[in-house]
């Protein structure tokens, strides 16, 4: 099958793919409220994971109306005593119209790089050392590498979360298991004809040593059979292995996606 995805640099396809995605996994867990420049995601449940109260598909036109935008943003949380930590941008919005204020207000620029499959990729060599199994028979172990995963300031909260989503029926969410331990997540959010990897994580002991080979093998394989038109995901623009590994897995890049993030917060 050729997913024909036609991915160019700047194209509309993955980004748009994982806006839309984004979108759909804060709906599990944040309560959605449209403002007049964007759409507000809080959460007093999980006040303290900076992911769970943001403000998205933010647009707007001028400079001016780019510092009411973060006015009202602010009064919107502040109303439920909560904090927007994190702006994401519609696809078209040109940052150079929204960054100085957000600047302003505390945040800094976080670039993220959108990457999709313009293919099915021969498997990469895989090792027998490891096991993909099925998180939700595996919640203890699941719940002991998002812990890993976590922020120190967000804790015990980020686990619930990720427990609370493993629990909706278009995610499916993998433990890698390197014997009886636990070593690295991944999971695939299947939103229509999207395939969206959400996670792909591996313990800092087992990296280099290819457990991200078997967890992207797997996902692979499960959005193939799932017949899905796209294939994506995100990544920091710093994060050059990662990007140099998911290449090797078969991924191209499809442009920029800019969020801001406050200060405050190691997102």
């Amino acid at each position: 099958m050729d997913l024909s995805l036609n991915i160019v640099e700047g194209g509309p396809n993955v980004r748009g793919s994982i806006l839309r995605t984004n979108q759909a996994f804060l709906e599990l867990v944040s309560e959605k409220t449209t403002l007049d420049y964007g759409i507000a995601f809080a959460s007093s449940q999980f006040s303290t994971v900076s992911e769970c109260n943001q403000f998205r598909e933010v647009w707007v036109e001028s400079a001016d109306e780019a510092v009411q935008a973060v006015e009202q943003a602010n009064a919107h949380f502040a109303e439920s005593n909560l904090t927007c930590d994190r702006w994401a941008l519609a696809e078209d919005q040109k940052p150079e119209t929204i960054e100085p204020a957000l600047l302003a207000a505390g945040f800094r620029r976080d670039d993220r790089v959108a990457m999709g499959l313009d293919g099915w990729p021969v498997p990469m060599e895989p090792s027998d050392q490891y096991r993909v199994l099925p998180a939700r028979a595996m919640r203890a172990a699941y719940a002991e590498v998002c812990g890993k995963r976590a922020s120190s300031a967000e804790g015990d909260a980020r686990i619930e979360v990720d427990n609370e989503r493993l629990d909706d029926h278009r995610l499916d969410a993998f433990v890698l298991m390197d014997g009886k331990v636990p070593v690295g997540i991944c999971s695939l959010f299947q939103v229509g004809d999207i395939g969206r990897i959400t996670d792909m994580f591996v313990v800092d002991a087992m990296r280099r040593k290819k457990a991200g080979t078997a967890m992207a093998n797997h996902i692979i394989a499960l959005a193939r059979r799932l017949t899905v038109s796209v294939v994506c995901l995100e990544v920091r623009e710093t994060n050059e292995q990662a990007i140099a590994f998911l290449k090797q897995c078969g991924f191209v890049e499809a442009g920029r996606l800019v969020e801001f993030v406050r200060n405050t917060q190691n997102q």
